[in-house]
């Protein structure tokens, strides 16, 4: 069982310091290798990763954007998982391996889908909650099983940035896989000193770029959409306690008025949210319930699937 851990990164060399601080020799006796593309830094990374041992580095030489860089990564990764990881985050590495462990024993299960803590922002878990797409649940971070990744083709490179995540979680379903999210926080996404520069380019730059990659997703995955709303046609009760439990956790993410509570009881409101995440959940996978280490399991019925082939 080996895993590559893959880092895109550009001009953020202190945030990629302890990224990979948090990463070496973590793995216990698992073997790891770390692939970094860099996209042409001028702040002194490339030389630090010349430096290192056992550093796979991509030099792009310039900008091509977060998707196309890290599918270079992929492709020249040889581990048996793969775990695509942010150059500002820091990785607890036990969830990995024991992301690794359980798909290396269940063949059916191809992505795991850590709980990302994103300290300087206040949110506390991370899966998203959809607002028009409410069927299916992804996150902001994945561990796949390489063969089904590479039967994905990776990433889908008409994203550049935004709707990455979605459009990854609906392409490993799609060819009948199962995704597990994890109990435990397995990434700490840290950006301390520009967490509200960040959020306003979020919020005020590329509204046209990220617009037009909605539409393509939506356009994209038109298909699937219209075949869950014929099948869920014929089960409107639990359309519509997913449509409530969402509601709940949307309120229990954002809600400023719950804050203080969020903050002092860090375990009992994640032990909440995930439970309301768990009642929420439409396609559910009944062969991995209740497991120790993992949350919930989701995985597209054989209908849709037998439909869309």
């Amino acid at each position: 069982m080996s895993i590559s851990i893959c880092i895109a990164t550009y001009n953020r060399l202190p945030y990629l310091k302890t990224c990979l601080n948090s990463i070496c020799n973590k793995f216990e006796d698992y073997p790891y290798e770390i692939i970094i593309a860099d996209g042409g830094s001028t702040d002194g990374t490339i030389e630090f990763l010349k430096d290192l041992d056992n550093i796979k580095l991509i030099e792009e030489k310039k900008l091509t954007g977060a998707t196309k860089a890290f599918n270079k990564c992929f492709k020249v990764a040889k581990g048996d998982y793969i775990f695509p990881v942010a150059d500002d985050s820091s990785i607890l590495s036990n969830v990995a391996i024991k992301a690794c462990k359980l798909m290396n024993e269940e063949d059916q299960i191809s992505l795991v889908i850590p709980k990302v803590y994103e300290p300087d922002f206040g949110h506390l878990h991370r899966v998203s909650l959809p607002k028009n797409v409410y069927w299916l649940l992804w996150g902001k971070a994945f561990i796949f099983r390489a063969s089904a990744f590479k039967e994905m083709n990776y990433f889908d490179e008409a994203y550049r940035i935004y709707s990455v995540e979605s459009d990854t979680s609906f392409s490993i379903q799609k060819l009948g896989y199962t995704s597990i999210f994890t109990k435990d926080i397995g990434i700490i996404h840290n950006r301390a000193d520009d967490a509200e520069k960040n959020k306003a380019r979020s919020s005020n730059i590329d509204k046209d770029k990220k617009n037009k990659e909605i539409k393509y997703f939506d356009i994209k995955w038109q298909p699937l959409i219209k075949e869950v709303e014929k099948y869920l046609h014929n089960f409107p009760l639990k359309k519509r306690k997913a449509l409530v439990y969402r509601r709940l956790c949307a309120t229990m993410f954002y809600a400023n008025w719950l804050k203080p509570f969020v903050n002092i009881n860090d375990k009992v409101s994640m032990n909440l949210y995930d439970w309301l995440m768990e009642k929420s959940i439409i396609f559910s996978d009944k062969n991995y319930k209740n497991m120790k280490d993992f949350v919930y399991a989701q995985k597209l019925p054989d209908e849709i699937l037998s439909s869309l082939n």
